[in-house]
């Protein structure tokens, strides 16, 4: 599993997101409307696991034997704000509601398509943000526990951040209501035990593994670039 350098992905993330709310602040000024000013909002939500990634990354790289104990539980509450980040997608929902505002007969007017653009500015922002958090938290758990345990956890964060997403768009549940409000969380996912939910899971979870599994293919790709063929050629001539 390739190391990365966070500081480097800090700064990348963090540039992609003030291009993505400049484009948003843009178009709002140019259309002269704020309807999508809520995504900014969903954005900042997921940039949280981010911060617990990094901390959890950090503890992990630590000799120190009780910093496991601190880690456990910033990687816990990666996985209860890890939804965030991937719920965005959701919001393309949106564009659906307005649809009359967009069309004239059969044909699309131009704010549609900046609108389309913005949202999915926040989408990929968002998905960045919180894949790139999924590959430190395992990269943590690579290194202590081996591949398989890795993956194991990739397969499970995948499947639950479906579900948190179920939670949060069909029932309208927030990640703290988990912290302070646990009978109205129980009370739902007892409600969102049916066929249509677990369809739901199963296709957003495919989704998402998915798009991780790119991801991880394009960091860990091994590709025979110049430098690895003068490697080999300089190896023949010794």
């Amino acid at each position: 599993m390739r190391k990365l350098n966070y500081v480097h992905m800090f700064v990348f993330l963090s540039a992609i997101t003030v291009v993505t709310l400049g484009l948003y602040y843009i178009a709002a000024d140019w259309l002269n409307q704020r309807y999508f000013r809520f995504l900014i909002w969903n954005l900042f939500l997921g940039w949280i696991p981010f911060v617990f990634s990094s901390l959890t990354y950090g503890l992990g790289r630590l000799k120190w034997k009780g910093a496991i104990w601190i880690a456990i539980p910033s990687a816990m509450m990666w996985l209860l704000f890890f939804p965030n980040s991937s719920y965005i997608v959701t919001d393309l929902l949106h564009l659906t509601s307005r649809s009359s505002r967009y069309f004239s007969g059969s044909l699309a007017e131009f704010h549609y398509w900046y609108d389309l653009m913005v949202v999915l500015m926040f989408v990929w922002t968002g998905l960045l943000i919180g894949f790139l958090s999924m590959y430190q938290i395992q990269e943590v758990i690579y290194d202590r526990l081996g591949r398989a345990a890795s993956w194991i956890f990739v397969l499970g964060g995948t499947a639950l951040g479906s579900y948190g997403v179920l939670l949060g768009r069909v029932y309208r549940l927030n990640s703290w209501d988990a912290l302070t409000n646990r009978e109205l969380l129980i009370r739902l996912m007892h409600e969102s035990v049916s066929r249509p939910s677990l369809a739901f899971c199963m296709f957003f979870g495919t989704f998402l593994l998915t798009v991780y599994l790119t991801l991880y293919y394009l960091l860990n790709a091994r590709g025979s670039g110049p430098d690895q063929r003068s490697l080999q050629t300089n190896d023949k001539k010794v």
